[in-house]
């Protein structure tokens, strides 16, 4: 069992040394001094809603004026260049990692269900004798 966990920390040194990673890492500390007025309008916005949505969801009066708010605030941010750049490179790093998951539960058995691109779990499939 220690080997395994040697090797998945061996794994975890890899990921951190993967120059898609490392940028999101610069990326992630120039758009939180570059931004930080946006992410708190953004951050207050995403409270406010989801109070909102406690206190009585769609049927509350202003929901309108809440939905609208927080997608303004979203679309400001994540509009950003460097917002659209850490994004994309999450997403690649994401699928890195779905792709070695998938290849891993495969090498230890080919009856554990692993989720597709998306997500989703197949139905099928499992690690126990039917």
């Amino acid at each position: 069992m220690t080997e395994i966990i040697i090797q998945a920390y061996q794994v975890l040194d890899e990921i951190l040394k993967d120059q898609n990673y490392i940028e999101m890492k610069t990326l992630n500390q120039e758009i939180s001094k570059k931004y930080d007025h946006e992410i708190n309008v953004f951050n207050q916005a995403k409270e406010s809603y989801t109070q909102m949505m406690q206190d009585g969801g769609t049927y509350h009066p202003d929901f309108k004026k809440y939905s609208n708010l927080l997608s303004d605030t979203k679309r400001k941010l994540y509009e950003t260049e460097e917002m659209k750049r850490y994004v994309l490179l999450e997403k690649t790093l994401q699928t890195e990692i779905n792709a070695f998951l998938a290849e891993l539960t495969e090498v230890v058995s080919s009856h554990i269900k692993t989720p597709d691109v998306f997500g989703i779990i197949k139905k099928g499939g499992s690690c126990h004798v039917r």
